[in-house]
């Protein structure tokens, strides 16, 4: 009988061990380092918000160029016609009086 209830708590013991192993392995990493490698080539994109659409400036070839979007073409994730941003747009209330644009450049 008791080396049956030795046997128990030996394994109880070893399920925890295994159990916790890995918790404690991963509160103990130390770091690291990431590396980056590359430039930013151009200046990011102006927005300029006007009436039911934005004016959006962005680089392209050199030069300046103006984008109009619509409030829905933003909605439904317009492309700039250069395809190197892609413009989004939330509404964080039911008013739809409260937005957040997201610009992804490619």
């Amino acid at each position: 009988m008791a080396a049956s209830i030795s046997r128990f708590i030996s394994g109880i013991a070893f399920i925890c061990t295994a159990a916790l192993t890995p918790a404690m392995a991963a509160t103990m990493a130390q770091g690291g380092v990431i590396h980056f490698r590359g430039q930013i080539v151009e200046d990011p994109c102006v927005v300029n918000p006007q009436h039911q659409k934005f004016a959006l400036t962005c680089p392209q070839n050199g030069r300046m160029q103006t984008t109009h979007i619509s409030y829905q073409d933003a909605l439904d994730g317009h492309h700039t016609s250069a395809n190197t941003v892609q413009v989004s747009m939330k509404y964080l209330d039911p008013e739809k009086k409260l937005a957040v644009v997201e610009l992804d450049y490619r």
